[in-house]
Formats: C-alpha cells, sequence, structure tokens
C-alpha cells in the first residue's frame, strides 16, 4: 500500500508496466531461518531397492546443534561445491557415498531439516525411547538423490564462475566448462562460440539474384575454405557478445523459492524467509542471492565494483572460496599462497623487463637526436 508510517498517501513511483519490485521494494530482504543438526554416523542400506543413508540415533549417538560460521549460506555453498569436485575427481579413489556420509557428519545433516529438528528438538524427546528411532527413520536420504542435487548445484556453480570470468576477459573456465567429469557432466553452454558459424561475404553476383544459386556458392566456398580452428585457449566467436542470452540460461537454472512467516531462533521474531527443506535450497538461495548483488555488467572489473563475498575458484587448486577483496585470487592453503607469490614475481619481472626497454629505447632515442645535431 502506498502509505507511510504516519498513515500518509505516498504516490508509488513504479510503474507497474515494467518495473520489477524486488524485495528490497516491497518492505526488506528475505533471510534464510533453518536449524542445522549433525548426526554422528549413518548406515548404508536399500530401501525399496533404493541406496540410502540412514542417521544412527540413540544413546552414545545423540544429535549435536552446532553453530559453526561454516554452517553459513555461503560456507555451505562453498562447502557443498568443493564436495562436488573432489567426487568428480578422477584422481579421487575414496567411493562417493563415503565422502557424502564424511560430509554430512562434518557439516550438517542434509534433508527434511526443519522436520526432523522439530522431532529431535521438540518437548518430550527422549533419546532411549522410541522416539529416537522415528527421527533417524524420518531423517533416512537417497544417496542417488544427493548426487543428482548436487550435481545440478555444482554444474551451474561452475557455469555462474565462467561467465563471471568472460566478463573480465579470463576465458579459461568457460572453455573447460563441458567436460566429462566421473560423475558429472559438464553444460555445453560454450561450445557455440568455439568454431565459427558466421557466413562470410562472398561475390554472390553470378547468381543473379536467384536464391538456391546463391546458396551452392556459398556451399562450395565453405568446402574449399575449411574453417580454422583458433589457438589452443582462444575462442573463434566472442561469448561476451552473446552474455545477454549466456545469463538467462543461468538464470534458468536456478529453482524457485517459497516464501513464508517463520520464528528465528535466535531472535525468536516472527520473519519472512525462504521455506528450507535441504541443504541445497540453503544453498540455492545463497547462489540466487550473490548473482542479484553481482556488479552491473559495465562494472565488472573496476576498482570499485565491490567485488567482496562473491564465490569464485582458487587460480592454482580449483577449490571454491568466498573472495574476500576484489583482488584475491587464490585460496589461503600453502602451496596456493606459494603459487600466488611466484605468479606476482614473474609479473613483476616482466614489468621491470618492459620498463627497462622502454628506458633503453627512451635513451637510444635521445643518443641518435643529439648525434644528428652535431
Amino acid at each position: 500500500m502506498p502509505y507511510n508510517w504516519n498513515g500518509d498517501y505516498v504516490p508509488s513511483k513504479a510503474d507497474r508496466t515494467t518495473d520489477i519490485l524486488g524485495q528490497k521494494e516491497i518492505g526488506g530482504v528475505g533471510q534464510l531461518i533453518y536449524h542445522p543438526f549433525r548426526y554422528k554416523d549413518y548406515m548404508l542400506a536399500n530401501d525399496n531397492e533404493e541406496y540410502c543413508a540412514f542417521p544412527v540415533c540413540g544413546p552414545g549417538y545423540e544429535p549435536a546443534f552446532p553453530t559453526d560460521d561454516s554452517l553459513s549460506g555461503k560456507g555451505l555453498l562453498v562447502s557443498l561445491c568443493n564436495l562436488a569436485r573432489q567426487i568428480d575427481d578422477w584422481d579421487n579413489k575414496i567411493p562417493y557415498d563415503q565422502l557424502i556420509i564424511q560430509w554430512c557428519k562434518e557439516n550438517m545433516h542434509p534433508y527434511r531439516i526443519d522436520f526432523v529438528y522439530q522431532q529431535l528438538f521438540g518437548e518430550g524427546f527422549d533419546i532411549e525411547e522410541y522416539d529416537a528411532e522415528l527421527a533417524a527413520r524420518d531423517g533416512f536420504f537417497s544417496i542417488s538423490d544427493f548426487m543428482e542435487d548436487l550435481e545440478k548445484l555444482y554444474t551451474t556453480a561452475l557455469f555462474y564462475e565462467a561467465l563471471d570470468g568472460i566478463c573480465v576477459a579470463d576465458k579459461d573456465a568457460a572453455r573447460s566448462l563441458y567436460k566429462e567429469g566421473k560423475y558429472f557432466e559438464g553444460l555445453p553452454f560454450f561450445e557455440h562460440f568455439k568454431n565459427i558459424h558466421s557466413t562470410p561475404d562472398i561475390d554472390v553476383s553470378p547468381a543473379e539474384g536467384y536464391l538456391v544459386k546463391k546458396m551452392e556458392l556459398y556451399a562450395e566456398y565453405k568446402k574449399s575454405h575449411p574453417g580454422k580452428q583458433p589457438p589452443n585457449g582462444q575462442f573463434a566467436e566472442e561469448p561476451y557478445d552473446n552474455y545477454g542470452k549466456q545469463l538467462e540460461k543461468l538464470i534458468e537454472r536456478i529453482p524457485d523459492f517459497n516464501m513464508r512467516l517463520k520464528v528465528n531462533p535466535k531472535t525468536n521474531r516472527v520473519e519472512f524467509s525462504a521455506d528450507v527443506n535441504s541443504v541445497f535450497d540453503i544453498a540455492w538461495f545463497t547462489l540466487a542471492r550473490i548473482i542479484s548483488e553481482n556488479p552491473a555488467l559495465g562494472k565488472k572489473g573496476q576498482p570499485d565494483d565491490h567485488s567482496e563475498g562473491f564465490m569464485i575458484c582458487c587460480r592454482h587448486c580449483g577449490d571454491f572460496l568466498i573472495r574476500r577483496n576484489g583482488r584475491q585470487e587464490y585460496c589461503d592453503k600453502p602451496e596456493c599462497q606459494k603459487a600466488r607469490n611466484a605468479k606476482n614475481q614473474r609479473e613483476f619481472r616482466h614489468r621491470k623487463r618492459i620498463e627497462n626497454a622502454q628506458k633503453q629505447k627512451k635513451n637510444a632515442s635521445k643518443l641518435n637526436f643529439h648525434t644528428k645535431h652535431l
């Protein structure tokens, strides 16, 4: 309603035919309210021919209710993407079901979060009674469902990172996006740009205006002039020119979110929140927020683009991380920092060589000038 807090009518400035009203325009940004908990262990077994993980819940296996900073939306998004990267690595020898269970034990239970939490934290819950068995049964999840959800999140995150890279002339991630991993297949959205598809301008006057003859001339030209492949690491056509359509494809991969009123356990206040049923809901919502807060296309890569807080891949090891500042390109692992220092030294020596060459050229020009005027 177009009224202020004093009850005075304030005409709306929005054009309902063209304007998009975001959450900020309709009263604040939606939050994520969820209740993380961990089971100490899981058992793997078949349930109706579906390979599933069953939580272990009972005396000695009491669930924990952590408050780790790593359980923030960004922390979970990065952790899930790095789990997918490890699972999909051809050199990885650990079975993916074990890696999934280990992730759940170290982070949080992945599915039916609020429903199971209400059981575990509800009044009258007794770890030594049948309640514990019910909570464990309701907490089971399919390993194949987890892998399917993980693949879509992971490949979309890689697509986001590649699309962000081409805006600052970093095309490596885009070129390698479509590749066959151990379990996950990359997205083919940049393959179109690896080959030249444009029709050349040739002399079609012999066709005398006949369309069929024109088509034959083009076909003969293409047959006698096979397209040259671009050099390694380069695109034949510029993907940046098609950024708008690629961005639409990225947006289409983000699922819809249900919003409703929920009680925030930290403040005991009712807040407008996204509905969370799984850890993937949290990760998707976080990725959507990151994309929506990205700087405008024309400002990407500029010093004032406020790029801290966005997800990137470490340039050395490839792990996902949340950027602390606009210049961060490497994670904190010692080997990655060593690679960063080596890169900085190479760039420093390269700049010095250029400066010395320019200085020598300048001195040579001065010497030639004086020699001519002696």
